[in-house]
C-alpha cells in the first residue's frame, strides 16, 4: 500500500512539474543593475512578463522569486553578456501570454485544471513555503540631505538654498519615495543687549520655512534636488538682521505608510565666504559694489 501511494505522489509531482516549467522557459543566468545602484542576480523565472522581470534563486528546498519593474532596470547581462533591456522586455512580454495559458492548465481538450489537492502524508518536498518566495520591498529608515546657499540666476547675490534629499534604507541605499518635505532655516538675529544679555545680543530665529511635495519619479542617482528661494528675509541683503555667518537647517520628510523622518544640519553658511565684502560692509555699511547688479534690494 505504501509503495502505491509513493508512486501516486511521483505521478502528481510530474504533472505539477509540467505545468510550472513550460517549454521554452529561459533558465539563463541574468544580472541586473537598478537605478538605485543595487544589483541582483539569478535565473529568469517563467512568470516574467512585460510589466516585470522575475528573478529566481534556489537555496536548498526554498526558492525565492524577486519581481522587479522594468522601469527600474538600467543594465542587464545574460550569461555574462550585456543585453538590451528593451529587447529582453519585449521577448519576455510576448512569451508571457503563452506561459500564462499553459500555467493555467488549459489542455488540448479545452478543460481547465484549476487545482490538484493531495491528501495523506505531507512530505518535505510538498511543503515549500510560499511566504519565503515573496518579495519584501525596502523601507526608508532615515533621510540624508546636503543644503547649501546658491545663486541660480543672472544677478550677483545668492538666491536661496539648494538641498539634495536622499531617503535611505537600513543598508544605506537610496529609496526613491513620494511624500511631503518641510525644510526650516534658522539663523542668529541681531538683538539689543538688554533683550538677549546671555547670548550677547543675538537669538536663534526662524528665517524661512518651505514645504514641497516630492515624487519617486523625481529622483535621480543622487536623490532629488530642490531650489528653495529666500523670502522676506534675505541674509545677504539684511546685514542689520543677521548676527552670524552660519545657520541651522532642519528637514522633516513624511512618507505615507512608512513614517516621518527628520534630520538637522548645523554650520550651514548663510553668506558666501567673501572677506572683501565683509570689510566693505564694516567700512561703508554696504555689501555690494555700485557697479554690481542686484536682483532685489531691501
Amino acid at each position: 500500500m505504501r509503495l502505491v501511494r509513493n508512486k501516486w505522489f511521483g505521478f502528481v509531482f510530474a504533472i505539477l512539474g509540467s505545468l510550472h516549467a513550460p517549454a521554452g522557459a529561459d533558465d539563463s543566468a541574468i544580472a541586473v543593475t537598478l537605478k538605485s545602484g543595487r544589483s541582483f542576480a539569478g535565473e529568469i523565472d517563467p512568470t516574467s512578463s512585460g510589466e516585470q522581470l522575475v528573478l529566481k534563486a534556489a537555496t536548498g528546498d526554498i526558492t525565492v522569486r524577486r519581481p522587479i519593474g522594468w522601469e527600474r532596470i538600467v543594465e542587464a547581462t545574460v550569461d555574462g553578456k550585456r543585453v538590451d533591456v528593451v529587447t529582453l522586455r519585449q521577448r519576455l512580454g510576448s512569451r508571457g501570454s503563452e506561459v500564462g495559458g499553459r500555467e493555467a492548465g488549459v489542455g488540448s481538450r479545452g478543460t481547465l485544471l484549476r487545482k490538484i489537492e493531495l491528501r495523506g502524508d505531507v512530505t518535505a518536498a510538498s511543503t515549500q513555503v510560499d511566504a519565503a518566495a515573496q518579495y519584501i520591498p525596502a523601507r526608508v529608515t532615515m533621510v540624508n540631505f546636503d543644503p547649501y546657499i546658491a545663486n541660480w540666476d543672472a544677478d550677483v547675490e545668492t538666491d536661496g538654498v539648494i538641498i539634495d534629499i536622499v531617503p535611505l534604507d537600513g543598508d544605506g541605499f537610496l529609496i526613491p519615495s513620494s511624500g511631503t518635505l518641510t525644510v526650516e532655516l534658522f539663523g542668529q538675529q541681531r538683538r539689543t543687549f538688554d533683550l538677549a544679555p546671555q547670548s550677547g545680543g543675538a537669538t536663534l530665529e526662524l528665517i524661512e520655512r518651505w514645504t514641497r511635495e516630492i515624487s519617486a519619479e523625481d529622483f535621480g542617482p543622487n536623490g532629488v534636488r530642490l531650489k528653495l528661494p529666500f523670502g522676506a528675509i534675505h541674509p545677504e541683503l539684511r546685514p542689520d538682521w543677521l548676527a552670524w555667518w552660519y545657520g541651522l537647517v532642519h528637514v522633516r520628510l513624511a512618507i505615507p505608510g512608512q513614517g516621518v523622518f527628520e534630520g538637522s544640519r548645523d554650520g550651514v553658511r548663510m553668506l558666501p565666504f567673501s572677506p572683501n565684502r565683509d570689510r566693505l560692509e564694516m567700512k561703508t555699511g554696504e555689501r555690494f559694489l555700485p557697479t554690481e547688479t542686484l536682483g532685489r534690494r531691501e
